[in-house]
């Protein structure tokens, strides 16, 4: 993920701190392990953590309030003391003060668990202890589950916990074991929290239907997967799929909460069982001036709502089990007897960069001239060759990159850089020369691997908010953009004709997608909100051929370079089909045995296999059997991925 591209909310709280051991480790204990903190953070088995839904009830629940600042003050005055000289009474002073700060940071009611074994998985979860504290199994996440690593709590604060993650719903409606607990883990999403919103409301998605030519793959079947390619069939999008609308006072409130200095595009929220983009987006006057002034519409529920009560709009997509409560009002309740709070993980930026990097996956399927080849790395040669020649501006804009300007140039935290531009004779410095030379090398190197500069930027991805308020007001959906267009501000501003999108993971070349930005005047007016993430239409395949992309947090790289433009083949979208699971009303011993299964599930290393097939279909002719077959696995290596993706 490229998540320097985005802005990630300001972490507003101190990090946390819990143990992260190995499963053998307690097995040799005989599962009753004594840990004290200093060994720990010798042996690296302490790790940081930022904030989350569940470390904010850790704290409720332990009476611990204002931690965060408290913690700030005791950092103060351990930086203070520093200052001062050496005594045996300031060493005790800051002993006592780190001990004071550990046990506002350190949480010994959680910490995960790295299994070793799957028979010590299965011990594990019949308790074990550490410094006396007893621990029951809460979950996984999909990040630890990879990782073959699972979330305990201490059994005092465990059944209150698992209450309050339940949070009221309807328990007995069947559903997909792994995915249940992905949605319970939701609530260990680093996050922010904001103020609750002045009326919240839960709509159907918008659903469109369309004809389109695919390439239809599936393993719902004996043998080797079956792909077969389609014409004109009716295909049938979630257009809102994981995003919905925040009204523009609602993203002012919450900027200024997060500490922003714009009022941002859109943002990722969590909630109870809740994930997904809000974007900023004036939907009462989108019922002034398009719906005829008619303010009344319906909840998934069909309830009827005022949309001027209202500051939040989540689709059913959004709010993942929606329909195991009664209405909209029962689900907010429970939410709020249960402690939850609206939390940001990330927003969308400021502004876009002008300029990005390539990567392996985005170039492998392209089949280039040799003077495509030196019209595209010409950038990226050109960015060395002016460092090489000793200009002091070109290697300050190469050590920090983008970003630099006259707000920031003060907080710059590069050595080099700084002495540069306090002195520029320091370009002849040997050592700088030397540090700067192997900073060149690394470059170099990268660029052989295809990260190569080229005039583009990430963004964040919506569905067209336009066709969604359609659909919420009960008119036709059109939408604004027709089929193969997109709206981003930067895109329409720039006057660029056609763009190439890309998205990892990549498999094939029918990942790659060539648009048309749409700069209408009407566009403009209603999407003015969204000035930094890419709006994709609601009439083609884009989400297919992207490799799955929905609008909870995905981000896209568009560029205009001539070469991949004009290189791109335009190809059907490969829509797979995805793998049934069993739903069913699920046991501690599902979740277990679910977990058990995913283990060391790891999709970059499926790309990373399709990129060894790439290397070695490029030993054969195109016409070849082996040329053949290779593509076909290619192919399917995106089925395989998707068919291992829980959100």
């Amino acid at each position: 993920m490229h998540s320097e591209v985005l802005f990630i909310s300001k972490q507003l709280a101190c990090q946390k701190f819990i143990y992260k051991i190995h499963s053998k480790r307690l097995r040799e204990s005989k599962w009753n392990l004594t840990l004290p903190i200093e060994e720990a953070r010798k042996n690296d088995e302490v790790i940081s953590l930022a904030d989350s839904q569940i470390l904010r009830w850790i704290d409720e629940m332990n009476q611990i309030t204002d931690a965060d600042s408290k913690a700030r003050e005791i950092k103060l005055k351990i930086r203070d003391i520093k200052k001062e000289p050496n005594s045996r009474q300031n060493s005790r002073t800051i002993k006592d003060l780190y001990k004071q700060l550990d046990d506002l940071q350190f949480k010994s009611d959680y910490m995960c668990l790295i299994i070793d074994k799957k028979k010590d998985y299965w011990r594990a979860c019949r308790g074990f202890s550490i410094n006396g504290i007893p621990y029951k199994r809460l979950l996984g996440t999909n990040g630890g589950i990879k990782n073959s690593t699972i979330v305990f709590v201490s059994e005092r604060l465990h059944k209150a916990l698992i209450t309050r993650i339940e949070n009221g719903r309807k328990p007995n409606i069947p559903l997909v074991t792994a995915k249940l607990e992905a949605y319970k883990a939701l609530t260990c999403s680093a996050s922010i929290p904001v103020s609750f919103p002045k009326g919240i409301l839960i709509v159907n998605d918008c659903m469109t239907k369309f004809m389109s030519d695919i390439i239809y793959l599936t393993d719902e079947c004996d043998g080797d997967p079956i792909m077969e390619e389609m014409k004109n069939q009716e295909i049938v999008l979630d257009a809102s799929d994981g995003c919905g609308l925040m009204h523009p006072e609602l993203a002012k409130r919450w900027s200024a909460e997060l500490g922003l200095d714009y009022v941002m595009s859109g943002c990722n929220t969590r909630m109870s069982w809740e994930k997904g983009m809000a974007f900023t987006f004036d939907f009462i006057d989108f019922a002034d001036k398009v719906a005829g002034g008619n303010y009344t519409v319906k909840d998934a529920w069909g309830n009827d709502v005022d949309i001027r009560d209202v500051e939040l709009i989540l689709t059913t997509s959004m709010v993942k089990l929606w329909d195991s409560y009664d209405s909209c009002d029962d689900y907010i309740k429970n939410s709020i007897a249960n402690g939850y709070t609206f939390g940001i993980t990330k927003t969308c930026p400021k502004e876009l960069e002008n300029e990005r990097n390539l990567n392996y996956q985005f170039l492998q399927s392209y089949q280039f001239s040799d003077n495509d080849i030196e019209e595209l790395i010409a950038p990226t040669m050109n960015e060395i060759k002016d460092v090489l020649g000793r200009d002091w501006k070109k290697a300050v804009l190469f050590l920090k990159g983008f970003g630099l300007n006259e707000n920031n140039i003060e907080r710059i935290d590069d050595d080099i850089a700084k002495a540069v531009m306090i002195d520029q004779r320091m370009i002849n410095d040997p050592f700088v020369q030397n540090t700067i030379y192997q900073t060149i090398k690394n470059r170099i190197d990268e660029a052989k691997v295809g990260v190569l500069k080229v005039h583009g930027n990430y963004s964040i991805v919506s569905g067209d908010p336009y066709a969604l308020c359609q659909n919420i007001f009960g008119l036709k959906v059109t939408g604004l953009l027709k089929a193969g267009e997109v709206y981003n501000k930067y895109w329409a501003d720039d006057g660029a004709d056609q763009l190439v999108c890309f998205r990892a993971p990549m498999t094939c070349h029918n990942n790659i997608l060539s648009v048309k930005p749409n700069g209408s005047e009407e566009a403009k007016y209603w999407y003015r909100y969204m000035e930094t993430c890419t709006i994709f239409n609601s009439w083609d395949t884009s989400c297919a051929a992207l490799n799955g992309m929905d609008f909870d947090g995905d981000i896209v790289l568009l560029t205009d370079n001539p070469v991949l433009v004009r290189n791109i083949k335009r190809q059907p979208a490969l829509m797979c089909a995805q793998r049934k699971a069993e739903k069913r009303v699920s046991s501690e011993e599902d979740f277990i045995r679910s977990n058990i299964e995913s283990f060391g599930n790891d999709i970059g290393q499926t790309t990373n296999w399709i990129t060894s097939m790439f290397e070695v279909r490029s030993h054969f002719k195109p016409e070849s059997k082996e040329y053949k077959t290779l593509s076909y696995r290619i192919r399917c290596g995106q089925l395989y991925q998707q068919n291992n993706s829980l959100l």
